[in-house]
C-alpha cells in the first residue's frame, strides 16, 4: 500500500474553533448565482495539494543547472531526484492520512512524489472536514451548474501540511468560454528603420513559412538525427488535423515529404479527432508550423482530456504526466491561456502549476508559452484592470513569448501593440531578470511605480511575429493574428537548437531564461520604438526601449547568433 494511504496515528481535531481559514470570497463571481444547497449525498472529487518538502531548494537547483557558466550547467535531474525536493514530509503524510482516516476516507495518488492526492467524499463529509458550505451555483448566461463553496478551512494542526483544496472557491469563467485569443488584423504606426533583407512580398499582416525562415535566418536543411522530441500541447478538444498538415507542407514546404506527420501522446484520455469538424484553430496552426519549421525533429501532439471550464487543472494534469515520464519531451509548447492573473481562480492554483513547471525545468524541459493579445493587460470587460499580466506566462519557470509585426506599411519588424506583457502580482522577480529589468525601470523612470508590481516577475522574455498563414479544412487562413503564433515560432527555434546540441553529444537547452537574460543583447533583434496598449486601447501600456522591455522582451530570435552561442555552452 502506498505510504500516503497508511494510517500512522490519530489526529485529534474537532470543533470549528480548531480550524484555520484557507480561502474565502464574499460572493460568487459576476454571472453566477446560488440556487440552493448541494445534495448531501452527492460525491465530490477533491484534490489536495500537500506541502512540498523543499520547493525553494528545487528553485535554487533549477537556476544553478540552467545558468550558463555554472559548474552544474546542463546536469538535469531524474524524476527520483526531483521527487526528493517535492515529496511531503513524513509528518505531513501522517497528519493528512490520520485526518482523512478519521472520516473513513482514503486518498489516491495524483503525482509520483505524492504531493497531490485525490479524495472522494460526500457533500456532508466535505462540509464537515473543511468547515465549508458547498452549494449549487448556476451560470446565468449558460445555465451551467457547479458545486462550490464561498469559503473553506482546514484544521489548524494541518495549516503547514495542506496548501489548498480544489475545486472549492474557484469558479469557471462566467461566460463559459474564456476570452478571445485572436484578432483579425494588427496595427501600428510605420517605424522608419533600415530595411532587413526580406522580399517585399513577405511583408503583410500575416507571413508565410518561407518568409519566416528568411526573416530569422532559420535553415531549411533537415535536422540531424538525435534523441530529441518536440511536444505541442492540446487542450479543450482543440485538435490537429493530419490532412491539413499535408496541405500545409505541400503549400509552404514543398522540399519536405508531404506525408511527414506527428505522434500522439494522450493525457487523461485525450484524443485527436480527425473528422473535419475536429480541426482546431489552435492545434492546427501549432502543429503545422512546428512540423514545418523543424524539419527532421520528431513532433508529438500532447492531447489532454477535457475537464469542463478547468484549464488550470488540465495543465496540472499534463505537467504531472510529463513528470512521470522517464524522458519527457525536451521542448514543450503551450499556447493555451487560463486567463490574465486576475481571472485565475486563486493564487494558490497559479503557484501550484508554476511549481510543476519548475519541476519540468529541473528535468531539462524548455516550456514555452504565449502572452495573450491584451497588451499591458485587461480584457475589455467592465472594470478592466490595466497592467494585469497573463498566466501561465507570468510563471518564472516558463519562457513567455510576446509579439512583433512587419506589415506592408513598415520597413522593419517592430513591436506589436497587442503584445502581452507586464509584471506579475503572483510571483516575485527571479534573480536572472534583475539586471535587465532594473535597467528598464531606471530608463523608464518607473523604479518606484505604484501602477504595477515592479518587483514581480517581468514578461515577456522574447518575441516573434504575430501573424502567419496556415490551413484550416483545406483552406488558407491569412487573416488571424495572435501571440500563439509567436510562441510557436520561438518554440520551433528552441527545438532546432536543442536538436543541434543533442546531436553533438551535449544536453538539451532545458530551462531557457537564464541563458536568454545572459545573452539577450547579443542574440535577439532588439526593438526600440512602439509599445503596447491597455484596456483594449483605452489606456497606454508599456513602451519598447533599448534592451529588455515588457513589450517584446529582448526581441525576436536571430537563429544564426543563437546557434553560435548554444554550440559553445
Amino acid at each position: 500500500m502506498l505510504k500516503y494511504l497508511v494510517l500512522l496515528s490519530p489526529l485529534l481535531v474537532g470543533a470549528r474553533g480548531d480550524f484555520v481559514l484557507v480561502e474565502r470570497r464574499d460572493s460568487p463571481p459576476p454571472g453566477f448565482s446560488r440556487i440552493g444547497s448541494a445534495p448531501a449525498n452527492d460525491v465530490l472529487n477533491l484534490r489536495l495539494a500537500l506541502a512540498q518538502g523543499n520547493i525553494e531548494g528545487l528553485h535554487d537547483t533549477v537556476y544553478e543547472i540552467s545558468t550558463p557558466g555554472s559548474s552544474r550547467y546542463g546536469q538535469y535531474l531524474t524524476a527520483a531526484e526531483v521527487a526528493q525536493y517535492v515529496s511531503p514530509s513524513a509528518e505531513t503524510l501522517s497528519q493528512v492520512n490520520s485526518w482523512l482516516a478519521a472520516s473513513d476516507l482514503t486518498a489516491s495518488p495524483l503525482t509520483p512524489a505524492g504531493d497531490w492526492i485525490s479524495v472522494n467524499m460526500t457533500i456532508t463529509q466535505a462540509n464537515s472536514l473543511l468547515a465549508a458550505d458547498f452549494a449549487t451555483f448556476q451560470n446565468e448566461d449558460t445555465n451551467q451548474t457547479v458545486v462550490r463553496t464561498l469559503s473553506y478551512s482546514i484544521p489548524s494542526a494541518l495549516k503547514t501540511s495542506v496548501d489548498w483544496v480544489h475545486p472549492t472557491t474557484g469558479f469557471p469563467t462566467a461566460s463559459g468560454g474564456g476570452f478571445p485569443t485572436f484578432i483579425n488584423k494588427t496595427s501600428g504606426a510605420p517605424v522608419p528603420k533600415a530595411p532587413r533583407a526580406v522580399p517585399d512580398d513577405c511583408r503583410g499582416d500575416t507571413w508565410t513559412l518561407p518568409c519566416i525562415l528568411q526573416l530569422y535566418g532559420i535553415s531549411s536543411t533537415p535536422a540531424k538525427p538525435a534523441a530529441n522530441l518536440f511536444g505541442v500541447s492540446g487542450f479543450g478538444n482543440d485538435f490537429a488535423n493530419k490532412r491539413d498538415l499535408k496541405t500545409f507542407l505541400q503549400t509552404y514546404r514543398p522540399d519536405m515529404n508531404p506525408n511527414t506527420t506527428f505522434d500522439l501522446l494522450s493525457v487523461d484520455d485525450g484524443i485527436n479527432n480527425q473528422l473535419p469538424a475536429g480541426a482546431g484553430i489552435g492545434g492546427n496552426p501549432d502543429i503545422q508550423w512546428s512540423v514545418g519549421l523543424t524539419s527532421g525533429v520528431p513532433v508529438t501532439f500532447i492531447s489532454t482530456g477535457t475537464l469542463p471550464n478547468d484549464l488550470v487543472t488540465e495543465m496540472l494534469d499534463q505537467a504531472h504526466y510529463l513528470l512521470s515520464m522517464d524522458k519527457p519531451p525536451q521542448t514543450i509548447l503551450n499556447t493555451d491561456l487560463p486567463g490574465l492573473e486576475s481571472q485565475v481562480a486563486s493564487p494558490q492554483m497559479a503557484v501550484s502549476l508554476c511549481n510543476a513547471y519548475a519541476q519540468l525545468a529541473a528535468r531539462g524541459v524548455s516550456y514555452i508559452t504565449q502572452t495573450s493579445i491584451w497588451g499591458a493587460g485587461s480584457v475589455p470587460l467592465p472594470g478592466c484592470q490595466a497592467f494585469d499580466p497573463p498566466f501561465p506566462a507570468s510563471c518564472p519557470f516558463v519562457t513567455a513569448v510576446g509579439a512583433t509585426e512587419f506589415t506592408t506599411d513598415e520597413t522593419e519588424e517592430t513591436a506589436s501593440t497587442f503584445s502581452g506583457g507586464g509584471f506579475s502580482k503572483f510571483f516575485k522577480r527571479p534573480p536572472y531578470q534583475d539586471a535587465a529589468v532594473e535597467a528598464y525601470l531606471k530608463a523608464s523612470n518607473n523604479t518606484h511605480t505604484t501602477a504595477f508590481n515592479a518587483s514581480g516577475r517581468a514578461l515577456p522574455d522574447v518575441a516573434a511575429m504575430i501573424g502567419v498563414d496556415w490551413i484550416f479544412a483545406g483552406e488558407v487562413i491569412d487573416f488571424l493574428t495572435t501571440p500563439e503564433y509567436s510562441a510557436t515560432i520561438f518554440a520551433s527555434v528552441v527545438a532546432l537548437l536543442t536538436n543541434e546540441r543533442i546531436a553533438a553529444g551535449r544536453p538539451g537547452l532545458g530551462f531557457l531564461n537564464p541563458l536568454i537574460y545572459k545573452y539577450g543583447n547579443e542574440a535577439f533583434n532588439d526593438f526600440q520604438t512602439g509599445g503596447s496598449w491597455a484596456c483594449a486601447g483605452a489606456l497606454p501600456g508599456f513602451n519598447s526601449t533599448k534592451g529588455w522591455d515588457p513589450v517584446t522582451g529582448f526581441g525576436s530570435p536571430s537563429y544564426p547568433k543563437l546557434l553560435e552561442i548554444c554550440s559553445k555552452l
